[in-house]
């Protein structure tokens, strides 16, 4: 009996000693073999099941939209921006739909929402409270500097979303609300040639972006 007892606390030690050194190594990672039997030892300590996951953050979760500084600062190095379009540009921010890059309504009391409705020039013109003939002028010639685009009618999204000639998208080599290589195939399509041996209004130099993520 007391071998017995004897030969039970030295496992205990073992697997106790065995759990801490893998506890310990958790602070610099551990490989998935050590993870599976961290999970093993603690099942067969507390007869619970444990998975390993990450502790979420405050900031998990937040929205946003990355603007690609090296293109901006090179564009406005260029001029090639106004600096009401540099503006205009900044108040899109909260539109501007995740992967896709598409502008679309959000209701103000839940920016999270996601909406099956594109923004128009007219929607975008009341939320911003600026004249409509004004927004509609400026989303036009931010169209024709390859900044903004519409969709060709019919056009889906990899989330199924199927577009038509008057959903806007913005440039994401410009401002991108997704992971750098993670954008939508269709906004990738519509964007492929745009700001690619483009030209200041008034010279003919041409110019490239520094950086393209498609």
């Amino acid at each position: 009996m007391k071998k017995a007892l004897d030969e039970a606390e030295k496992k205990a030690r073992v697997r106790d000693s065995k759990l801490e050194e893998l506890i310990n190594q958790a602070e610099v990672g551990l490989s998935a073999d050590q993870q599976k039997t961290l999970l093993e030892i603690l099942h067969k300590t507390t007869g619970d099941n444990y998975f390993i996951g990450k502790r979420k953050k405050k900031t998990d979760g937040v929205r946003f939209v990355q603007i690609l500084m090296e293109n901006y600062n090179y564009l406005s190095q260029i001029k090639y921006l106004s600096n009401a379009q540099k503006a205009f540009l900044l108040d899109l921010v909260p539109y501007v739909e995740f992967k896709t890059n598409i502008l679309i309504e959000r209701p103000e009391e839940d920016l999270e929402e996601v909406s099956e409705n594109s923004a128009s020039p007219s929607y975008l013109a009341k939320k911003l409270e600026r004249d409509r003939s004004t927004v509609s002028l400026m989303m036009n010639d931010l169209m024709k500097k390859g900044i903004l685009a519409v969709a060709e009618s019919g056009m889906t999204t990899e989330d199924g979303r199927v577009c038509t000639s008057r959903t806007w998208f913005v440039n994401p080599n410009i401002m991108c609300c997704s992971a750098r290589d993670d954008v939508d195939k269709a906004t990738q399509r519509i964007f492929k040639r745009s700001l690619k041996n483009f030209k200041v209004e008034g010279s003919s130099k041409k110019h490239q972006l520094p950086i393209y993520l498609f």
